[in-house]
Order: C-alpha cells, then sequence, then structure tokens
C-alpha cells in the first residue's frame, strides 16, 4: 500500500493535463454518512460548474 500512494502521490505532483481536484477524505466517512457524502459531490460540481 505505501508504494501505491508513492506512485499516487509523484503522478498527482506531475500531473499537467488539466486541472486537478484534490479532496481530503481522512476525515469524512462519505460511504455511511450522507453529508459527507454531500460534501464531496458539492466539491465536485462547484470544480465542474465554476462556482467557487
Amino acid at each position: 500500500m505505501s508504494r501505491l500512494n508513492e506512485r499516487y502521490e509523484a503522478f498527482v505532483h506531475g500531473y499537467d493535463k488539466g486541472k486537478l481536484l484534490i479532496i481530503d477524505v481522512d476525515n469524512l466517512d462519505f460511504v455511511d454518512k450522507p453529508e459527507d457524502l454531500g460534501i464531496v459531490l458539492n466539491k465536485i460540481d462547484a470544480e465542474i460548474n465554476g462556482l467557487f
């Protein structure tokens, strides 16, 4: 898992093909808490529609 995380971090750090949305979900439980899922979806929607 740590190697997968390292590769992911390297990919994100070098990504330059377009906009990148990073959502810190360490303190969210978007599987079991609908309100947390709403937070994630709102962030995605805002990025796609340029609201914020």
